[in-house]
């Protein structure tokens, strides 16, 4: 039934879509599914398509990995020392706050156009994962770790039956709403950092160009492999996380 319903909802919007690029009647302001299914049917045929999403893929969801290691890591060393949370709390305010193209215009003026993606999704992901991991540590029950230290847990013990099951909830949110963040940041800092051979790109080349359908076809490739990839990370953390919080 649910299948079904979402099925529905899915049709209306594009039903919707449609009808109103029907009212619009010019394709150089917005173009319909139809339209925009075209254009993403030519890119899939272009074999310099595949190489662009390599190029965009790999700088995004390395990144991503890198942002959330570090995140974890530093997450938990906040935790055992409030010392290192409190001086860490201004940079990751100023992260979180500032925005996301102030933050990208500053950044090029230092790192150049190839490093711009990198390090825009990183960080942007980066305070994602910290903010929520901090959480999860900080609601973590205090008299199972009185009991841990009377039993002598070993510290993988700890984080693995203790701190697992209280950040768990908190670390599936931040994957997902990390995930998109990562992408639209760094699809973001191509488009004004003007990286060659990247999505964001081919997203400039095509406004310019006035070329609305191939700028919806690359928004929903952009849209698809956010959603694979957040779909493929969450079952990978689900299986990882299974022993730890059953």
């Amino acid at each position: 039934m649910k299948q079904w319903r979402k099925a529905g909802i899915i049709i209306f919007w594009l039903l919707l879509w449609e009808l109103f690029a029907g009212l619009v009647n010019n394709s150089f302001l917005l173009v319909g599914p139809i339209e925009s299914v075209k254009a993403l049917s030519r890119l899939l045929q272009q074999q310099e398509f595949y190489g662009i999403l390599w190029k965009s893929s790999r700088g995004i969801l390395s990144a991503y990995l890198l942002s959330f290691l570090l995140a974890l890591i530093l997450s938990y060393l906040s935790y055992r020392n409030s010392l290192l949370e409190d001086f860490l709390k201004p940079g990751v305010f100023v992260l979180r706050s500032l925005p996301v193209a102030s933050f990208i215009i500053i950044l090029l003026f230092f790192l150049g156009r190839d490093k711009l993606s990198f390090t825009i999704s990183g960080f942007m992901s980066f305070t994602i994962f910290y903010i929520n991991l901090l959480e999860g540590f900080h609601k973590t029950d205090h008299k199972l770790l009185e009991m841990a230290e009377v039993f002598h847990f070993s510290l993988y013990r700890r984080l693995r039956y203790i701190h697992l099951p209280a950040v768990y909830p908190l670390l599936l949110g931040a994957a997902k709403l990390a995930m998109g963040l990562s992408w639209k940041s760094g699809i973001a800092a191509e488009l004004i950092g003007q990286v060659g051979k990247s999505i964001g790109y081919q997203l400039m080349e095509a406004k310019v160009g006035l070329e609305m359908a191939d700028v919806f076809a690359w928004s929903i490739v952009i849209i698809a492999l956010s959603q694979c990839w957040e779909i493929l990370v969450i079952l990978l953390i689900k299986a990882l996380c299974r022993k730890g919080c059953v």
